[in-house]
């Protein structure tokens, strides 16, 4: 066996009668701190990963705006399905109540096929509507009954009598996430042709791209093959600001919860410190033999590795297993009228897995550094006289 690693074995045994209760806080530090970050990032992860299911349900992988070429790009192999849209600020009334939203005229017959949200009633035929559930309770109105949308932008100038067409709501949808149950509507597209009279064609596709390709490929591939001029968007790059966001709260989340290893690694660096005041008259022994400051570093780096690396793997264990039992068996609910998700979502990737290890050894391994550094250049003569 290692003599280091002897060594290391024998502060360790004997540093548990001394100092006891500041390593089992250093342990108990690294632990909470791995289990909070590891929790934190898979909600996160959850959150995110369903709240872009939701939007994408309305918007596709790939959007591609005023394409005007030949269509060669609608060959890709990584397409699954296409939806040419229209989409127009528009104004709705019923009776006194009016509201601006959103409309989005589709191939009805793709729509049940193409787009993914929950929708009571049916989808919408010729001269008809579906709107969301928010619109609908401001609005006033319900299923069968009908409203009048009017495009102030395709106006024609002058004195007449502003047109508005009539549509029967079909459908209410609700998704409860951001303003799309408020501000958003669709119609057909012939009925947008006719609504947006200004309009001379359509205003682009919306895309499904097949699991087993990456939108990021799919969408280069299209560039490649249509005009500089024309714009070609993923879901993230419409939804920019919200993914920097998420981003964003995630990088806050971390950082945050890196001040309880902060805190742990002072209790560790105490610690260490701690067992090499005790220790020194044996380290100066292990120096007159002929131990060189490099070993003396490692033995002091292992004990401090060894006191809070166990309280990290730990910590990291037991976030894993609450993550994979709630996967399963939806442990922990949440009221769905409030987070729109009747139970707490998770999900953990393996670079969150490296991210939170290399985070907590890291900050063992400053303490355990510089409470080594600071006891392999003790001068041998001061060790040996050294009285406890």
């Amino acid at each position: 066996m290692n003599w280091e690693k002897i060594i290391t074995n024998r502060f360790y045994g004997q540093s548990k009668d001394h100092g006891k209760y500041l390593g089992f806080f250093s342990m108990i530090g690294m632990g909470v701190g791995c289990f909070a970050i590891i929790i934190s990032i898979s909600v996160m992860n959850g959150f995110e990963t369903f709240v872009h299911k939701k939007l994408n349900g309305f918007e596709g992988d790939i959007r591609i705006y005023d394409d005007k070429n030949d269509g060669k790009w609608k060959k890709n192999n990584g397409i699954e399905s296409i939806m040419p849209f229209m989409e127009r600020k528009a104004v709705l009334e019923n009776n006194d109540n009016i509201r601006v939203v959103s409309i989005k005229a589709i191939e009805e017959e793709r729509m049940s096929s193409f787009y993914d949200f929950f929708l009571r009633g049916s989808i919408p035929g010729p001269g008809e509507i579906v709107i969301g559930q928010d619109l609908a309770y401001r609005l006033g109105t319900e299923i069968g009954e009908e409203i009048l949308a009017s495009s102030p932008i395709d106006q024609i100038v002058g004195l007449s009598i502003p047109f508005k067409k009539r549509f029967r709501i079909s459908g209410i949808f609700s998704t409860k996430i951001l303003d799309y149950d408020d501000r958003l509507v669709f119609i057909t597209l012939n009925d947008g042709k006719i609504l947006f009279s200004r309009k001379e064609t359509i205003d682009g596709y919306d895309i499904r791209i097949k699991n087993q390709y990456s939108i990021d490929e799919v969408k280069e591939n299209i560039k490649e093959l249509i005009t500089s001029n024309i714009s070609v968007e993923s879901w993230d790059d419409q939804n920019r600001s919200l993914v920097n966001a998420m981003k964003m709260e995630r990088y806050g989340t971390i950082i945050v919860l890196c001040l309880i290893f902060l805190i742990s690694t002072f209790n560790l660096a105490a610690n260490l410190t701690l067992i090499s005041v005790q220790k020194i008259r044996e380290i100066g022994i292990l120096k007159v033999m002929g131990a060189s400051e490099s070993s003396i570093h490692k033995i002091i780096m292992k004990l401090g590795f060894k006191r809070a690396g166990v309280g990290a793997v730990f910590g990291f264990f037991l976030g894993i297993s609450v993550i994979i039992i709630q996967q399963q068996f939806s442990v922990i609910s949440l009221p769905a009228e409030v987070y729109f998700i009747d139970s707490l979502p998770m999900l953990i990737y393996l670079k969150d897995v490296i991210i939170t290890l290399l985070i907590s050894f890291c900050f063992i391994f400053i303490a355990s550094f510089l409470s080594g550094r600071k006891l392999s250049q003790l001068n041998i003569k001061d060790a040996i006289q050294w009285v406890k």
